[in-house]
């Protein structure tokens, strides 16, 4: 009978230590569980609104992205539209212009003999002939043009005060010289044109009207300075 109940005891021990030991994992885990449920929530929370601001910053960026491609296309419209007035601004004679040409000098006669004296009128400039010179040189091209560093533009006016010439408004004297930018053998071989200037290549041969055209390079145009009046005007 010993023998039983000293296998029974032991048996009994066991379970007993068993017994506790699992209701004091369960405990633990209750106890565990019980702990980090709040961090848990606390974490749940966290990750939803991380989520919601992620969701957000989606369409923060994609709201951006399309400015950003607004403001690129606008920036590029304004660069085509600036590069446009330039070109405008520039065909208006607005800008200064710098190249190769040619200069045209025309002055009185500086020399007395009793043809000259006879016929002063025919031994002096005329704003005739600088509009002569000026419609001579856009016919060979010109670029740009300027009479004593006054730039000729479609608005321009020349003609003479008495016994001055006025180019833009600016009273001027001889000696004119014209600087015309464009390219040199159209604008020199439409000067040596026969059918062209011959008035003042007459009077040049026979009266010492002052003419001459030379081939220059690295020339300066200012930009015109006057104001614009034009009221009128049509594409061509």
């Amino acid at each position: 009978m010993s023998a039983p109940i000293v296998l029974v005891i032991p048996a009994l021990l066991f379970g007993l230590i068993v017994t506790v030991q699992w209701r004091t994992q369960l405990e633990r885990s209750e106890l565990t569980v019980r702990y980090n449920a709040p961090l848990l929530d606390a974490a749940n929370s966290l990750q939803n609104e991380q989520n919601t601001l992620k969701a957000q910053l989606a369409d923060l960026r994609a709201q951006l992205d399309q400015i950003q491609q607004g403001a690129a296309s606008q920036s590029t419209a304004s660069r085509d539209l600036q590069a446009r007035v330039e070109e405008l601004r520039a065909a208006a004679g607005l800008t200064e212009r710098g190249g190769d040409g040619v200069v045209v000098t025309l002055d009185d006669a500086r020399s007395s003999s009793p043809v000259q004296t006879n016929n002063v009128d025919k031994s002096i400039c005329h704003s005739t002939d600088l509009t002569d010179i000026i419609n001579a040189a856009w016919h060979g091209g010109a670029q740009a043009i300027a009479v004593n560093e006054e730039r000729i533009v479609g608005s321009s006016s020349v003609y003479c005060v008495g016994s001055t010439i006025m180019v833009n408004g600016t009273l001027m004297s001889p000696p004119f010289s014209v600087v015309v930018i464009g390219p040199q053998n159209e604008l020199l071989t439409a000067y040596d044109d026969p059918n062209e200037l011959r008035d003042i290549k007459q009077r040049r041969d026979v009266y010492g009207l002052g003419f001459r055209v030379t081939r220059a390079g690295s020339l300066k145009i200012p930009a015109y300075g006057g104001a614009l009046n034009v009221k009128y005007g049509s594409p061509q």
